[in-house]
């Protein structure tokens, strides 16, 4: 019944949170218990989808190590509870996103998350070029360069859509490969109009000023989608 499984979902999590990462019920148990979890979040209960991203969230927190792994099979997992009706499943997931995407590998990550954007709709559609951003910074630059081919096109098309916050997303992501690649990503913004290019361009430099300030001050340099404040894209 719900109630017995959210029961047990609230065991998990309290186990997670105490239970040693090394312990060795973990190289036993962790893909049983991330499969149970994962499957919870299907649940026809709103209640038990809360309960089973609240212990996703605590066992990806405790085993980063481990999850890696399983990166492309969690991430649309979680892609798909990001369209839950219930709001705090939605952000609970997002939460859960943001996690795999500081932690997993790079490439493995935009595996999953271009051909989403190349497809998906919003809300997903700017969760999957947000999560994009986040993974970017990570990427060596001659790795980046590589996959501009499968990864623009999803981001133009984006550019065009009717959602503001997709547009805004669509940015701060081409600012974030800017700043891997520098002056090397110019020649593949050719298909961007002149507004676009534009407002791109503006928001490169913000970032880069923001993070010359930051280093001259001695302090830590603020990521590209959080340095520049509300954007007004056109």
């Amino acid at each position: 019944s719900p109630a017995v499984q959210r029961d047990s979902l609230a065991r998990l999590a309290k186990m997670t949170a105490v239970l040693p990462a090394e312990d060795a019920v973990w190289k036993k148990h962790f893909e049983h218990v991330l499969e149970a979890e994962l499957r919870l979040l299907e649940s026809e209960d709103e209640a038990t989808r809360d309960a089973a991203i609240a212990a996703t969230k605590e066992l990806l927190r405790a085993q980063p190590a481990r999850f890696t792994q399983f990166t492309e099979h969690i991430m649309l997992r979680l892609l798909a509870a990001h369209r839950d009706s219930c709001r705090e499943v939605s952000l609970g997931a997002e939460d859960c996103l943001d996690q795999v995407a500081h932690a997993a590998e790079p490439r493995r990550c935009l595996a999953v998350l271009i051909p989403v954007a190349a497809r998906e709709e919003p809300p997903v559609l700017q969760a999957a070029i947000r999560l994009i951003s986040r993974v970017l910074p990570r990427m060596p630059p001659a790795d980046l360069e590589q996959l501009l081919p499968q990864l623009l096109p999803p981001l133009f098309d984006a550019f065009k859509s009717p959602s503001a916050e997709v547009r805004k997303a669509v940015v701060f992501a081409l600012v974030d490969a800017y700043l891997v690649l520098g002056d090397a990503l110019t020649p593949h913004l050719s298909e961007l109009s002149t507004s676009q290019l534009k407002l791109v361009t503006i928001y490169i430099n913000r970032t880069a000023k923001a993070r010359g300030d930051a280093d001259a001050a001695g302090g830590q340099a603020p990521a590209g989608d959080n340095a520049n404040g509300a954007v007004r894209v056109a």
